[in-house]
């Protein structure tokens, strides 16, 4: 099992500055910034990849376009088919549909619509949303009825116009897995799919959500010096449900040595459950050329030239 695919999340630092917006639980709404140089675009990124290292396939995650009108993404698809990439998955992180206001749920359910429309209109396989905000640290002990119609409305919205709609393990109540296994089984499999994501465990997304959020104050955060055994018992919890993964990677060297997840024990706990779907690289590293640092991962996990 290797990886095939790469998500431009991976590149953020060369596709411009990023800004995510979110609601915290008072409805109060916040903006996530990452300021990055633009060396290149998102339409552009499918024709680096081809040219830079071997993955067969793309994932574009909604954010780093410029809306939902942004020319780009059509420049996007029609770049990956140019050079023969599949447009394996569109992530969108718009909305909080564990919001329990039924004004604001609505209108993330028609902005989630647009979006899927679009990624559907331009040959996307997949469209991942989120059961709730990766940034609010709103729980629930169980999956909601509000959010299980919500994602039933979005999955068989998403399978009329031609795609699978996929949910994310990421952040609060979608990083415990008894949680996400309940969501699946009452949404049901016609009309949502998990994407697996071997690093949004609350290990190691507990403290990487407070350094983000507050920058300024230190917490001291090493990835290496944390416990992991629940992230993999995690994975493999999962990995029975998964229909894409993401392989994450929050450091890399220029010879694909990575962590702090091991990727090799990964590949083997999803190979234990029967898991032979893509594999997406999801690269969260910063400095140094973030090109040859995803480039050396994939090689190192065996993906030859397309």
């Amino acid at each position: 099992m290797t990886i095939t695919s790469l998500s431009s999340y991976s590149l953020r630092e060369r596709l411009g500055p990023i800004a995510a917006t979110f609601r915290g639980d008072d409805g109060t709404e916040r903006v996530f910034r990452q300021e990055f140089p633009r060396s290149m675009s998102m339409g552009e990124f499918p024709l680096q990849v081809a040219e830079r290292c071997g993955a067969t396939a793309v994932e574009a995650v909604a954010f780093q376009f410029d809306g939902i009108a942004d020319p780009a993404i059509d420049l996007f698809a029609v770049h990956a088919r140019s050079v023969g990439l599949d447009l394996v998955n569109a992530a969108v992180d718009d909305g909080d549909l564990l919001d329990a206001d039924p004004g604001r749920r609505a209108t993330d359910v028609d902005v989630m619509k647009r979006w899927i429309g679009r990624f559907a209109g331009v040959g996307f396989r997949h469209v991942r949303v989120n059961a709730g905000s990766p940034f609010s640290e709103r729980r629930t002990a169980r999956p909601p009825g509000y959010l299980v119609d919500a994602l039933g409305d979005l999955g068989a919205y998403a399978a009329s116009h031609g795609v699978r709609l996929l949910v994310e393990n990421h952040g609060g109540s979608s990083s415990d897995p008894a949680w996400v296994a309940e969501l699946l089984s009452t949404v049901g499999a016609d009309n949502l799919g998990l994407l697996l994501d071997t690093g949004n465990f609350d290990a190691i997304l507990t403290p990487m959500l407070a350094a983000s959020l507050h920058p300024d104050e230190n917490h001291g955060l090493s990835l290496d010096a944390l416990d992991l055994s629940s992230v993999y018992d995690g994975i493999a919890a999962l990995a029975p449900h998964a229909e894409l993964v993401h392989m994450k990677a929050h450091w890399a060297t220029d010879s694909g040595a990575s962590g702090p997840i091991d990727m090799d024990f990964v590949v083997a706990i999803l190979s234990s459950h029967g898991y032979s779907g893509p594999l997406t690289l999801e690269y969260e590293g910063v400095g140094g050329d973030p090109w040859a640092k995803v480039s050396a991962i994939i090689d190192r996990l065996g993906v030859g030239a397309r």
